[in-house]
C-alpha cells in the first residue's frame, strides 16, 4: 500500500449529478473495503455483447445435480418459483426492538454486528403501490453475534426518513419515487412534482458511533447504531434536474467522523446523463464504468407531467460497440488547483479505456498486478432499458406476468487492464467466471483492492444456456463460490425454487488473517433467505474454509422473528457490540 493510505481513512464516496450512482470504499486491517449501493438517482444534493465467446463455468457442486422438481406451473427456466418471488416484496409486518435470541453459534465466531439495509415497504396506508423495489422505504436489519454465549440482538426498523414520516402521519404517499411509484391523489398531484423521496434504501456503514443509511439520490441518514433511530433530524430534499449533463465527485472520508480530511473532491464531467451505481478503487485509482447515454425527451417530458418516473429519462445506448472504464488517480485527493470539473475525455491524468459495450450494476473487486495492469471482476450485461418504467400502469414489476422475460442475464467477467496502453490488455484477455446469473458479488471487506481468488456473488437456482443476445433471466435461487483462477472449481449451493438468498456477507473466522496465503477463503457467509411460499425469512451461516465447504450447505440457519423481503446490501462490522442485557431493556 503507499504512504498515501492512511489508517484513519475510511471510505469513499461518489457522489453523481444527473447520473445514478454512490458507492463507498473503506480500508480496514491494511485493506481497503468498497461499500458499494444499490439503488438510483437523478440529482444529489451536495454502466454489444463483449467480442470473447463465453463458456458455462463448470461447477463442481453435486447439489445441482438434484432434480428441482417442476410441481409448479410459475417456475422461470432458471428454476426460480415467480410466484414465491413476487411474495418476497411483500411489507415488513413488524419493526423489533433489541430482543436476545439464541443462536448456536461456532466457537470461531466473530463478534461484531451484521447490518443489512432495503426496501422494505410496498404500499402506503391508503393502498398506494410502490411501483418498484427501488422506490420502497429503507430498513435496517441489525444482527449481533456474542458466540460466548451463543446469541445474538436482533432488532430491525424502517429508517425514520423524512418522506417516510410524512406518509405515516398523512396515512398516504407522500412524495414521487424516481422509478415511476407516485404520490397520493392521481395525476394532479404528480404534475410538475420535482421533488422525490430520499427512501434511505440502499446500504449501511458504521462509523464512529453512528450508522449511517445510504441512497444515491441524497444525503445519508444518521442512525443510533442500537436501537437504530434517527439522530439527526430529516434529510435534505431531492429534486430532479433537467440539465443535461453528468458531474462525478469523489470524496474520502475518515472512519470515525465521516467526514473528508483530504484537501480536495476530485471531479470529472460528461455530456448527458449517466447511470452508475458503483465502482471500484486500487491502491492508486478509482475505477467508473461509464456508458454512453442520453436523456429521452419524451419520457423525460411524461416523467415531468407526473405520468412516469424520473429514471425513465436516462437512456442508455444499446447499439453502441464501447463502454468507457474511466480511472481516477487517488493523488488528485491531496492537490489543491485543477481538481474540479475534469473533462474526463480530454485530461491527461484520467485514463480512459474501451472495452466492448456492456452495463454493470456491481463490481466484484479490483487489484494492481506486477505488471501495473488494473485487474477488476464485474458483472455484467449487454443492455439495460429503464423506458419500461414510464408505463407501469399501476402494476409493481414484480406483479408483471413475465418480469424476468424483460431481463438480458447476467455473466460475471474478469478484465485486465493496461493501463500505460489504456486498452484491455494483449496478453490476458477477458475471462467468463460464471454465467449462472450471477449478481451481489462480495469477498472479504480485508480483500480490498487486493489480489483475490474467491467471489461470492448469489446466482440462479439451475444453470441454463446463456445468450447474450436474448432476454431472459431469473432470481436468485443459488449461492456460489467462484474460483477467480480456476472457475472450473466453483462451487454452488442451491436453494429450493420458493427460496431466495439476498447479498452475502463474508465475516473473517476469530484470530485469522485472510490476507495471508491459502486463508483467504477462512470465514463465513451471512446470509438471508426469504421464503416466498410461507412468507418467512432464515438466517443462515455458511462456512466456506477448505475445497467443496460450500456445498456441504449451512452450519446453521433459522427462521427470524419476523419477515423480511428482499432487500438489498449489508456489511458485517468486527467488534461492534453492546450490552445485551441493558440493550433488551429498551423497548
Amino acid at each position: 500500500m503507499p504512504g498515501f493510505i492512511r489508517s484513519s481513512i475510511v471510505a469513499y464516496i461518489a457522489v453523481v449529478n444527473l447520473t445514478f450512482a454512490t458507492a463507498f470504499s473503506v480500508p480496514e486491517r491494511g485493506g481497503l473495503l468498497r461499500y458499494s449501493c444499490s439503488s438510483s438517482s437523478l440529482s444529489s444534493p451536495v454502466e454489444a455483447p463483449p467480442a470473447f465467446a463465453l463458456q458455462a463455468a463448470a461447477s463442481s457442486t453435486t447439489l445441482d445435480a438434484q432434480t428441482i422438481v417442476n410441481s409448479s406451473p410459475n417456475l422461470t427456466p432458471t428454476g426460480g418459483d415467480l410466484k414465491a418471488w413476487a411474495k418476497g416484496f411483500t411489507t415488513c409486518p413488524s419493526e423489533l426492538p433489541p430482543t436476545i435470541l439464541d443462536l448456536d453459534l461456532p466457537a470461531d465466531f466473530p463478534v461484531g454486528t451484521y447490518y443489512r439495509n432495503g426496501h422494505a415497504r410496498f404500499e402506503a396506508d391508503d393502498g398506494t403501490k410502490v411501483l418498484h423495489p427501488f422506490d420502497g422505504d429503507g430498513m435496517i436489519v441489525a444482527m449481533t453475534f456474542d458466540p460466548e454465549k451463543k446469541r445474538m440482538l436482533f432488532r430491525n426498523k424502517f429508517v425514520e426518513t423524512k418522506g417516510y414520516m410524512e406518509d405515516k402521519a398523512t396515512g398516504k404517499m407522500s412524495a414521487r419515487g424516481l422509478f415511476g411509484t407516485m404520490r397520493s391523489g392521481g395525476i394532479l398531484a404528480n404534475a410538475f412534482r420535482m421533488d422525490y423521496k430520499n427512501v434511505a434504501n440502499t446500504n449501511v456503514v458504521h462509523c464512529g458511533d453512528s450508522l449511517y443509511a445510504l441512497w444515491e439520490g441524497g444525503l445519508p441518514y444518521c442512525l443510533n447504531p442500537l436501537t437504530l433511530e434517527n439522530k439527526n433530524g430529516p434529510g435534505l430534499a431531492v429534486k430532479f434536474d433537467p440539465i443535461v449533463g453528468s458531474t462525478i465527485t469523489v470524496f474520502e472520508l475518515d472512519q470515525e467522523t465521516f467526514r473528508s480530511s483530504k484537501p480536495s473532491f476530485p471531479s470529472i464531467i460528461s455530456e448527458g446523463p449517466g447511470l452508475i451505481h458503483d465502482f471500484i478503487i486500487t491502491d492508486n485509482y478509482c475505477i467508473f464504468n461509464i456508458n454512453e447515454c442520453s436523456l429521452d425527451g419524451k419520457n423525460g417530458l411524461k416523467a415531468l407531467c407526473g405520468l412516469s418516473g424520473f429514471a425513465s429519462a436516462i437512456d442508455i445506448d444499446v447499439s453502441a460497440t464501447q463502454t468507457s472504464i474511466v480511472l481516477i488517480p487517488r493523488n488528485l485527493f491531496d492537490e489543491t488547483e485543477g481538481v474540479t470539473g475534469i473533462d474526463y475525455l480530454t485530461d491527461e491524468r484520467i485514463s480512459v479505456c474501451r472495452v466492448p459495450n456492456h452495463f454493470n450494476f456491481h463490481f466484484g473487486n479490483a487489484f494492481e498486478d506486477e505488471d501495473g495492469n488494473v485487474v477488476f471482476d464485474t458483472v455484467q450485461t449487454t443492455e439495460i432499458d429503464l423506458s419500461g418504467m414510464s408505463d407501469l400502469n399501476d402494476v409493481p414489476v414484480w406483479d408483471l406476468p413475465a418480469p424476468f422475460d424483460l431481463i438480458t442475464p447476467n455473466t460475471l467477467v474478469r478484465y485486465t487492464i493496461d493501463v500505460n496502453n489504456k486498452c484491455i490488455s494483449s496478453v490476458t484477455a477477458p475471462k467468463t467466471l460464471s454465467t449462472r446469473i450471477p449478481e451481489f458479488p462480495s469477498l472479504p471487506k480485508e480483500m480490498s483492492a487486493r489480489k483475490h481468488r474467491y467471489l461470492y456473488p448469489v446466482a440462479a437456482h439451475k444453470q441454463i444456456e446463456v445468450d447474450l443476445n436474448k432476454k431472459g433471466s431469473g432470481p436468485a435461487g443459488a449461492l456460489q463460490k467462484v474460483d477467480t483462477e480456476n472457475p472450473e472449481l466453483t462451487e454452488t449451493f442451491t436453494f429450493e425454487p420458493y427460496e431466495f438468498p439476498g447479498e452475502a456477507v463474508f465475516a473473517a473466522k476469530a484470530g485469522r488473517d485472510i490476507t495471508q496465503p491459502g486463508q483467504e477463503d477462512a470465514g463465513y457467509l451471512l446470509v438471508h433467505i426469504v421464503n416466498g411460499k410461507d412468507i418467512t425469512t432464515d438466517f443462515a451461516i455458511f462456512d466456506v474454509e477448505g475445497k467443496g465447504s460450500l456445498e456441504k450447505g449451512p452450519i446453521l440457519r433459522q427462521e427470524l422473528p419476523t419477515f423480511l423481503p428482499h432487500m438489498l446490501h449489508g456489511n458485517f462490522f468486527d467488534g461492534v457490540t453492546f450490552d445485551f442485557e441493558s440493550a433488551s431493556k429498551l423497548s
